[in-house]
């Protein structure tokens, strides 16, 4: 499928309408996860009305994933993307217009057309997933472990008296794969309880 520009609005457009449809509206931004070195970074955005929170959006960047922006700007690139998915999110996304943002999906045609060979993602062999689980993991979990205990228990990954070093060599391919982003979801879930 081809990328159609006209189809995504980009966050600026996003953040004018919702002001001019409401002037008391405001995003907050926040660092929700980064890893030790500050290469990568997950951002929540929350839209505030007062003291509500009308919705929130988290996403994640790493320095220098591609050639773009990120090559120096990953920072920056994660909120902006945060803000967008957290529009999205509210009852002010355009009901005309995808969901993803214009910025989103810029990076997403590019890296498509980076992909070599048949197009699918190279597999990491299963005794290197193994080999990095258990301290891959702990790196990624650090002083959250009872609340990824929780979310992967009702996630039905783990079973009742598990921990988070228990789960299947998929689940923990996807935690190495994007720590940043299953740690927002782990500590947004544990937060609503």
């Amino acid at each position: 499928m081809r990328y159609d520009p006209s189809k995504y609005e980009d966050v600026a457009t996003r953040l004018q309408r919702i002001h001019s449809s409401n002037p008391n509206l405001r995003v907050l931004t926040e660092i929700a996860w980064h890893d030790d070195e500050f290469n990568k970074v997950a951002f929540k955005a929350c839209l505030m009305e007062g003291d509500t929170v009308l919705a929130t959006g988290y996403a994640m960047d790493w320095k220098a994933k591609d050639r773009g922006a990120t090559t120096t700007n990953w920072v920056e690139v994660a909120e902006t993307s945060a803000i967008g998915r957290c529009i999205a999110n509210s009852k002010y996304q355009d009901k005309g217009a995808e969901r993803p943002s214009r910025q989103e999906m810029e990076i997403a045609a590019s890296r498509q057309t980076e992909v070599k060979g048949n197009g699918k993602p190279k597999p990491v062999p299963a005794g290197e997933v193994a080999k990095l689980s258990s301290p891959g993991l702990d790196k990624v979990v650090g002083v959250n472990e009872a609340a990824v205990n929780r979310f992967l228990l009702g996630r039905s990954q783990i079973k009742e008296g598990q921990t988070y070093r228990d789960v299947g060599n998929a689940y923990a391919k996807s935690i190495l794969e994007y720590p940043a982003k299953f740690l927002a979801l782990a500590l947004s879930s544990d937060s609503k309880k």
